[in-house]
């Protein structure tokens, strides 16, 4: 009986193997795919003055942050001014239309005076212009008549116009000095320092 069995298993296994290679055909089967997705990020958006890395920093509500952004400005054009420790940025009410003043142009120290309910009220790139042009007064004496930054006026500001102001400032492109007979002026009519 044992024999038997071997010889039907035998048999079986023999014609499954045998079957398998003579009687089936190989089919390429081919399955359909999708295209991949690219996923293409968001470009990143255009710089302005609400997501530089600098300007973003600063805070109507803290008038200091536009020295530590200034600083910082100067830096990217090798202009260290870490060795300026007295700076009294302080708001009140300013007569006239100006909303802020340099009042230690021509003088060794650094006071700006803002005019704090116009600053509050005015556009971002209106503020860091203002500040920008009053911190070149006071630390570098620089005039009206160099343009760019330092223009008597402001006007509608675009953060590329901007950036390339504050490069020619900072390369003296657009920079003159006060004169002597002007800072003569300048002092004879600046606010007493409160330092």
């Amino acid at each position: 009986m044992k024999k038997i069995i071997f010889f039907c298993v035998s048999a079986v296994i023999f014609s499954c193997s045998k079957g398998s290679d003579s009687d089936v055909e190989t089919q390429n089967i081919v399955t359909p795919t999708t295209p991949p997705v690219v996923v293409t990020p968001p470009a990143p958006p255009e710089p302005d003055f609400d997501n530089d890395s600098i300007y973003s920093t600063t805070s109507y509500n803290d008038l200091y942050t536009y020295w530590i952004a200034f600083q910082k400005t100067a830096s990217l054009f090798d202009v260290d001014l870490s060795y300026i420790e007295d700076v009294v940025i302080q708001s009140g009410t300013r007569n006239g239309t100006t909303m802020a003043s340099a009042e230690g142009s021509c003088h060794d120290y650094i006071y700006i005076v803002v005019d704090e309910s116009r600053f509050r009220n005015a556009e971002t790139a209106e503020r860091i212009f203002t500040m920008y042009h009053e911190f070149g007064h006071d630390i570098f004496n620089a005039s009206h008549a160099g343009g760019g930054l330092m223009a008597p006026n402001i006007r509608e500001l675009d953060y590329k116009l901007f950036q390339t102001e504050v490069s020619d400032f900072f390369n003296k492109v657009d920079f003159v000095e006060w004169t002597d007979e002007e800072c003569e002026q300048i002092r004879e009519i600046t606010e007493p320092y409160p330092g």
